[in-house]
């Protein structure tokens, strides 16, 4: 009976490591030939903070990323880019020029980020060109003060 139960816990942590490599090794970072004209969801990957509160910011994804871009193509008439029939949904880190390829950035999780000079002064002229950020899921007042201390970098 041991041994059984031994086997079926081995079993379950490889199957659950190979889903997370799988899921991991298909995060793929935006590059400017993945801009065609179409909406496309774009979300930050982000560093963490080492006194962070939170998922990080790949909660969710890329199930959200795609769930979004499907609602807006039913309600609007934004041409959204497809990828194998598929919702198009890229990933970008604050200090990659792709950044400002996007016209809408989403981040989550931010409870858990931990921005640098040039992460924050990317971030700072995306925002002041017209960039629209989405910054979301916060549990409770430690997250909200973690995001707030790392954003009065960005905007003071």
């Amino acid at each position: 009976m041991a041994a059984a139960l031994g086997g079926l816990l081995v079993a379950v942590t490889l199957s659950l490591t190979l889903t997370a490599q799988r899921r991991r090794s298909a995060i793929t970072i935006a590059q400017d030939s993945d801009f065609d004209g179409g909406f496309q969801f774009c979300r930050v990957a982000f560093r963490y903070s080492p006194d962070g509160d939170g998922g990080g910011w790949a909660v969710d994804y890329p199930q959200a990323d795609r769930n979004v871009s499907v609602r807006l193509a039913e309600l609007t008439r934004t041409p959204v880019r497809l990828h194998g029939g598929e919702p198009s949904h890229l990933v970008t880190r604050l200090t990659d020029d792709a950044l400002f390829r996007c016209p809408f950035v989403m981040m989550t999780e931010v409870g858990t980020i931990g921005l640098d000079e040039q992460e924050a002064e990317h971030l700072r002229t995306y925002l002041l060109k017209g960039g629209f950020l989405w910054a979301d899921d916060f549990w409770g007042p430690y997250a909200w003060n973690i995001w707030e201390r790392e954003f009065r970098k960005v905007l003071p």
